[in-house]
């Protein structure tokens, strides 16, 4: 068959094997044709660049993407929509979910059963394992990541850190220093977007650095009471608004893409975000190393921060439509696919089995940054982007770091009470 999808075209010059897209396009004339609708939350030029990928694959063997779309950072909006849906009785087929919305979901038994497709392509043994905890429900699979990000990068305008010596800051001491004479010199050191859960994010990043992965484990994914009301933690809030003190006059509620383009087109120095800024990189014509630096964010380096999108599948009326669902979930977790999306979002693939020599220098660093992180205890999973509480615990945190954000008469202290005071009362 001639393949004349440009991002066929792509994945064959990076030198993926011609092989293995005569086997996604062969599957499909044993499956029947249908369509699937697609609820997501990815708006941007290389959110939706990635999604080609699957969206084309998905074309080439006779199934439609219907897309749905609703934009908002980190799909709040999405969700909710989704759950209106689901209450009024009509799910979209598939839908983005990160992993504590695959577990709500699979626990009120809504996802379905992906266990065929799970042992053809052996998922127990090439997808991430901590990803597998979301992916399976009682030892069911019931939704299939298509990447993996890693929220605790800094990305930098190597142009303008060449300018002060092209060391880049590895802690977050070494960063104040650096932002400081870049502020008296009239360069903006942090883009900054002013929103809850890029706050969120932020915050969680400070965490880690303070605390280190010990520290994250006790506070935020065991809820250790003592760990939560201690001085490390009023540390955390000092520095986060520390770290805020840089953002520029603009920075309320400005989209987190709108502040990777400030690197991007060096009007700031630094922007802290998910490794999806990368993909606003790529689609800019920019590279790793010559146009800009990745880096993980200062105090974090040796951790690896994690959340995955995954697809959830809810029941269809037809067979037909059941088996594009299928298809979907298996064309997800193909290899070229999922190394052409990853290498065009900027995460990195959900299975552990993926050349890394395909993507740049900073999807090989993450990588390898995955991998030496899960030898150590140092693959964490994310809070603010929903891996590492219910959507209620992760609530009281983001209500409470939000405020402390736009308010300057909460003290560190007082974020901390709230904290504790928002946990009771769950």
């Amino acid at each position: 068959m001639e393949m004349k999808s440009n991002s066929i075209k792509q994945m064959a010059s990076r030198g993926l094997v011609l092989a293995t897209f005569a086997g996604l396009f062969s599957v499909g004339t044993a499956i029947a044709s249908g369509k699937v609708e697609v609820m997501h939350w990815w708006t941007s030029g290389g959110e939706a660049n990635a999604l080609n990928v699957l969206k084309e694959a998905l074309g080439a063997q006779g199934t439609a993407w219907e897309d749905s779309a609703v934009a908002g950072g980190s799909g709040t909006n999405a969700l909710q929509v989704l759950q209106a849906r689901v209450a009024s009785g009509n799910p979209p087929a598939a839908m983005q979910m990160h992993g504590e919305q695959i577990k709500t979901y699979a626990e009120e038994g809504l996802l379905g059963d992906l266990s065929e497709i799970a042992t053809g392509q052996n998922w127990d043994a090439v997808m991430a394992p901590e990803l597998q905890t979301f992916a399976k429900h009682d030892g069911v699979y019931v939704g299939v990541p298509f990447n993996e990000h890693r929220h605790n990068w800094m990305w930098v305008s190597k142009k303008i850190i060449d300018q002060y010596g092209g060391k880049v800051p590895e802690t977050w001491d070494e960063w104040f220093v650096l932002a400081d004479k870049m502020k008296a010199e009239g360069v903006q050191p942090l883009a900054h977007g002013g929103q809850p859960w890029q706050e969120f994010m932020l915050w969680e990043d400070i965490l880690v650095a303070v605390g280190g992965a010990d520290f994250h484990k006790k506070a935020i994914q065991e809820l250790d009471e003592p760990s939560l009301e201690s001085d490390k933690m009023v540390e955390v809030f000092d520095t986060f608004r520390k770290v805020l003190s840089y953002a520029d006059a603009g920075a309320s509620n400005r989209d987190w893409n709108l502040a990777t383009a400030m690197v991007i087109e060096d009007k700031a120095a630094f922007h802290f975000m998910g490794d999806w800024a990368k993909g606003e990189f790529t689609v800019a014509n920019k590279k790793a190393d010559v146009d800009y630096l990745c880096r993980a964010a200062p105090g974090t380096a040796g951790t690896y921060v994690f959340l995955a999108d995954y697809w959830g599948f809810f029941p269809v009326k037809d067979e037909a439509a059941k088996q594009a669902q299928m298809k979907m979930a298996q064309l997800t977790m193909d290899p070229a696919v999922q190394t052409e999306f990853n290498i065009r979002k900027g995460s990195i693939p959900a299975r552990i089995d993926i050349d890394p020599k395909a993507f740049d220098a900073c999807g090989q660093a993450a990588i390898a940054d995955r991998a030496a992180a899960a030898e150590k205890g140092g693959v964490l999973p994310s809070l603010s982007q929903n891996h590492a509480q219910s959507r209620e615990v992760r609530g009281v945190f983001e209500d409470v770091i939000t405020s402390f954000a736009n308010d300057a008469n909460i003290t560190s202290a007082d974020a901390v009470a709230r904290i504790k005071s928002g946990l009771a009362g769950l």
